[in-house]
């Protein structure tokens, strides 16, 4: 199982075709995007009809982009929030029949960008998680996007510095209540977070905004979780994506 996040940043660029490049080069079962337009207006249709399942919405405040989750091996069926303010920065689906270390199972996903509306990136990263805990309590999930915030533990000395005191709240809250972990850190715990978005106010620093969280009894088949940022990477987004395989 090959899951794949990334923000493709208003759309993507005109140079760039990142849903093709994104599925030939790690062929990815399931893709989790944020700031992408629909995915078939990024194929030809007679490629698109290759992939099994695909939810996608607009935002409202953008129309032009929003969040995705497309399958190439997995029939999707759409799932709601049903909090309107979150539309389009927020999409849900349930992948049946998948098999992760011999067994088959239906998986909640989520791909998710904290929303630039008005209060806290924090507030409302809080706001969706509970909103998925009063829906789908105690269902093995894949929660992945661009978070707005620091989605892993930092090391203090680090060039990114300590959490936030609403980043370790929220990190707690998705370990305790879901039993999700950072799918990159759980195989590199001991590293520093590796840059997953490029500010434009400074570059350097390595923001950690995006990643794959896993349910913890998926953890014992988690055997990669990389972030991609060398040759083309590194400049079609001003983020980076994660890749992750579950065998």
């Amino acid at each position: 199982m090959k899951l794949l996040t990334y923000n493709l940043r208003n759309g993507g660029g005109k140079k760039y075709n990142p849903w093709k490049r994104m599925t030939e080069e790690f062929s990815p079962d399931i893709v989790f995007a944020q700031e992408s337009r629909h995915p078939q207006t990024y194929r030809e249709p007679e490629e698109f009809n290759n992939f099994k399942g695909c939810v996608h919405s607009n935002v409202a405040t953008h129309e032009s982009w929003g969040s995705a989750i497309l399958s190439r091996t997995h029939e999707l069926t759409r799932v709601s929030l049903s909090q309107p303010e979150y539309e389009g920065w927020v999409v849900g689906a349930i992948a049946h029949d998948v098999i992760i270390g011999g067994k088959q199972q239906s998986i909640l996903l989520i791909s998710l960008q904290a929303p630039t509306i008005s209060g806290s990136y924090e507030g409302h990263v809080e706001n969706i998680v509970s909103a998925i805990a009063a829906k789908w309590p105690n269902t093995p999930m894949v929660l992945a996007g661009d978070f707005n915030l620091t989605t892993a533990i930092s090391r203090p000395d680090s060039l990114l510095g300590k959490n936030t005191d609403g980043e370790i709240r929220i990190l707690d809250k998705l370990r305790k209540e879901f039993g999700l972990v950072n799918a990159w850190q759980h195989l590199h715990p001991d590293e520093d977070l590796p840059q997953t978005l490029r500010w434009s106010g400074d570059k350097s620093k390595p923001y950690h905004c995006d990643a794959i969280f896993l349910t913890q009894n998926h953890l014992p088949h988690l055997i990669r979780a990389t972030v991609k940022s060398d040759g083309d990477w590194g400049i079609m987004s001003d983020h980076n994506p994660i890749f992750v395989i579950l065998e």
